[in-house]
């Protein structure tokens, strides 16, 4: 009874939820003609909202597939969900490594490790971005070294360069998040027991602490899906990437897209996001049942 409740409800506070966001502009409004203070308007915002769900009833705004199911768009779209999977895939691979290794360094060492993780943490995602692109532009000046393609020319599109980049910040998220979830973990009695059998640290972390995190992390980790889409619009723009969030950015600034279009272009972008978060979610109850754990 509750999933029945549950994912109707989803879906209707998302469509709420891009509704608000298209209609968000016009609940202000300067006072007066000529004036420079603004003021709220729900009137003019409610009348916004009204006619955005109008337009779900018109038959000529449902004629959008074909604009969609171009050559183009569908190669911006996959190329931009290609970064984004393998964006994942390495946030968890560089995460997982960070974390395994600091759980591995004497004590002494620990603070320095976790300092440098919230410094990087506390950064902004634009400021990182454009000092990597500083630095490249400077070695290729100087040196002549091209490491990686870093633009989109000739139809080519980079995936390795955008992905590290793309994945460089939520890593080192997903790591200190690790850290944080491992370090309670190796205070619990199974650890203690385990360390008192004389059970290597190497074989308490991969064989029992690692599948008792798993739900734990399994909860947080659409914090870091999400977190990768974010950086994946900087990445686009400042990278001059053609993918998919260029698409939606041609038709926002288009005055005769209508509502219908845009809520259909954002749902096929986001539906493989949001299998990819389910899927996380049910692995993560499947090692919760498996523990006893109602998550």
């Amino acid at each position: 009874m509750k999933k029945i409740i549950h994912y109707p409800f989803l879906f209707l506070t998302s469509i709420a939820g891009l509704l608000f966001f298209m209609a968000f502009p016009r609940l202000f409004s300067f006072r007066e003609p000529d004036s420079e203070h603004l003021g709220v308007n729900l009137l003019s915002f409610l009348e916004v909202i009204r006619d955005t769900v109008m337009q779900f009833f018109k038959s000529s705004n449902w004629q959008f597939f074909e604009s969609w199911n171009t050559e183009s768009v569908i190669d911006r779209y996959t190329y931009s969900l290609e970064l984004i999977f393998f964006s994942l895939l390495f946030t968890i691979f560089i995460g997982s490594v960070i974390a395994y290794l600091f759980m591995n360094l004497p004590y002494k060492h620990r603070l320095r490790v976790k300092n440098v993780l919230n410094f990087f943490e506390g950064l902004p995602d634009l400021l990182v971005i454009f000092m990597i692109q500083l630095f490249l532009f400077m070695l290729y000046r100087e040196f002549q070294i091209r490491l990686v393609t870093m633009y989109g020319l000739a139809g080519k599109e980079p995936i390795i360069f955008p992905m590290i980049i793309n994945s460089l910040l939520p890593s080192l998220f997903f790591a200190q998040y690790l850290i944080k979830v491992m370090e309670e973990e190796f205070e619990k009695h199974y650890i203690l027991l385990g360390q008192a059998k004389g059970l290597s640290r190497l074989h308490l972390l991969f064989s029992h602490l690692t599948r008792n995190i798993v739900p734990v992390v399994s909860i947080h980790f659409k914090t870091i899906i999400f977190m990768v889409l974010t950086t994946l619009v900087l990445v686009e723009h400042m990278f001059v990437l053609d993918g998919y969030i260029k698409e939606l950015n041609k038709l926002l600034q288009m005055r005769s897209t209508s509502p219908v279009s845009i809520f259909f272009y954002v749902g096929v972008f986001m539906l493989p996001v949001i299998i990819v978060e389910r899927i996380v979610s049910l692995i993560g109850k499947k090692f919760g049942s498996v523990r006893g754990l109602d998550i």
